[in-house]
């Protein structure tokens, strides 16, 4: 009797050490974990929405920034992962998106088996690397970062299976959309603006960026020339790089009409051209790198050349919902994911309308 009683703990020990791992952050600090975390607390702002569409579930992230859960909380994310309202949101010391500092004491409480957290700043990480609790670095910036945060995402939902499958499905539309406009001349290109902030301040995406990457990617160029990384700019600048069309960001308020009816943008050609267009917002902002950015490529490149592109983005939305978050969206929410009432006063969008 005493053998078989032994068995369960044997058999228990070995389903630990299956799930066994290493994993080398993007920091390239190696991390070992002797079981698949459980509860996550996941600081940077894109990550957490899409660690749950790779894990398939909202169960293991414990804490998350304030500024993401706004964003799932104004999409259709709530339908899609319910219990994200759940989820604690005072990892950060407050702010707005730009303050990754943490709360340690409320990230602690929360008593997490790993960490999420940009690598970029040692004041950010170093804080967390302190308390001992595994903390998995990631890099901001460029698409490629992206790729390689969600291999470690992948990983460490014992989930690497679904996500090769997000980055081959994604790399799948990269290609298809790089060989379609790899004939455009530059002066077939529209030169395209990317702002994240049009309120308060102007604040705009530059050359190596994942905005840069959509632009090329949907056969437009980055009108704000060799300018690179997120910059601060004044109107003047924009007056002299003249975009023929502008995209604002899901990062603050600002809306077409807001650039149609400002006397400081009259000159600029996408303001007279009435081609100024929300990005969209679904299970998460179309406009950094995520597990929808493919959607941002497909929807850009059938505003910028709707008859080579040949795209219809509501069929390739519920293609990619129904791959994502295995989700139907209907007409209404297609509409607004894709701001299609704030947009509808913009050139072209009407082909975006269920017809």
């Amino acid at each position: 009797m005493q053998g078989l009683g032994a068995i369960p703990a044997i058999a228990l020990a070995l389903l630990g050490a299956a799930h066994a791992m290493d994993v080398t952050d993007q920091r390239n600090r190696k991390l070992s974990f002797d079981r698949l975390p459980e509860r996550l607390v996941v600081i940077p702002i894109p990550a957490p929405s899409t660690f749950m569409t790779i894990d398939g579930s909202d169960r293991k992230i414990v804490g998350m920034n304030e500024y993401a859960a706004r964003a799932m909380h104004e999409g259709i994310a709530a339908k899609l992962f319910p219990g994200f309202k759940q989820i604690q949101t005072g990892v950060t010391t407050g702010g707005d998106a730009s303050n990754f500092a943490p709360n340690v004491e409320a990230i602690l409480a929360l008593r997490p088996d790993a960490i999420f957290q940009w690598a970029n700043n040692n004041d950010v990480i170093g804080p967390l690397d302190r308390t001992g609790i595994p903390v998995v670095g990631m890099r901001v910036g460029s698409f490629e970062n992206y790729v390689e945060y969600v291999k470690l995402m992948g990983k460490i939902a014992g989930r690497e299976d679904r996500a090769g499958q997000l980055l081959a499905k994604q790399e799948e539309v990269r290609q298809s959309l790089a060989s379609r406009f790899a004939n455009l001349s530059s002066t077939q290109r529209p030169r395209v603006a990317y702002f994240n902030r049009a309120m308060n301040v102007l604040r705009i995406s530059g050359q190596g960026t994942a905005q840069d990457l959509t632009i090329q990617l949907a056969g437009g160029q980055n009108a704000v020339g060799s300018a690179a990384s997120i910059s601060t700019v004044t109107i003047e600048q924009i007056l002299a790089w003249n975009p023929q069309v502008v995209l604002l960001g899901n990062f603050d308020a600002a809306m077409p009409s807001d650039l149609y009816r400002d006397p400081r943008w009259q000159g600029i050609d996408a303001v007279r051209t009435r081609r100024v267009y929300r990005v969209p917002l679904g299970g998460y902002r179309w406009d950094p790198p995520s597990h929808e950015s493919a959607l941002g490529w497909l929807w850009l490149a059938g505003l910028l050349h709707p008859e080579l592109a040949q795209v219809n983005i509501r069929t390739s939305v519920r293609d990619w919902f129904g791959f994502l978050y295995d989700y139907k969206p209907t007409d209404e929410e297609i509409d607004r994911i894709l701001f299609l009432r704030e947009n509808a006063g913009s050139a072209g969008y009407d082909a975006y309308r269920a017809h």
